[in-house]
């Protein structure tokens, strides 16, 4: 097995830093040009498959990894980045001082309606161990985000549910996740090799 997560290009809430969780932010110029940087490297992957949350950013960032690779964009709400509740919309900062919030204050109830760090990791775990289970002997791009793709490394490293890791994933990053006797195990981790270095 092989799975390839490529995070979202850069996204009107990136620039803007706020924190967009489960709203809806458009890519930016930028964004699409780094889609589309990855969607070339990725169209001779031998992917057999594309799956992608359903989010705007992530959403467009697979249909351009679907035009080079010819496969079709197959939806994974699970793999939805963190639901922030009330903070989503709000710039970091600001939902710092609103809430007076440390590193391990987000996932543990302190800003109403946030989702909770047990549930984001058991979701995302669920759905991996999925794709895990569906492609033991090819490989398959997932578009998702990065706070994504960090629950996911936690699990895989056994982590603490509220235990984070220093992970930077920059847009359109591809992090690879192999796999070793039916073993799952982290092979490389943000990978931006295919866009040039203005556009990283």
């Amino acid at each position: 097995m092989t799975l390839l997560l490529l995070r979202h290009g850069e996204s009107e809430g990136n620039v803007l830093r706020m924190i967009q969780g489960w709203r809806d932010y458009a890519l930016t110029e930028r964004g699409h040009r780094q889609a589309g940087y990855a969607a070339q490297r990725l169209a001779t992957s031998g992917a057999v498959a594309l799956y992608a949350s359903p989010l705007l950013r992530a959403a467009d960032t697979a249909r351009a990894v679907a035009r080079t690779t010819g496969l079709e964009v197959q939806w994974t709400p699970d793999f939805r980045e963190y639901h922030f509740g009330a903070a989503e919309g709000m710039r970091w900062n600001d939902a710092v001082r609103r809430w007076g919030l440390v590193d391990r204050d987000w996932g543990v109830g302190r800003v109403p309606g946030e989702e909770g760090m047990e549930a984001f990791r058991a979701r995302v775990s669920r759905q991996f161990e999925t794709l895990h289970a569906g492609h033991r002997d090819n490989l398959a791009i997932c578009v998702l985000h990065a706070g994504t793709v960090g629950a996911l490394i936690e699990e895989l490293c056994g982590l603490p549910l509220h235990e984070h890791v220093a992970l930077y994933t920059g847009n359109c990053g591809i992090s690879v996740i192999g796999d070793a006797n039916g073993v799952a195990s982290i092979v490389t981790l943000n990978d931006q090799r295919h866009l040039p270095a203005d556009e990283r």
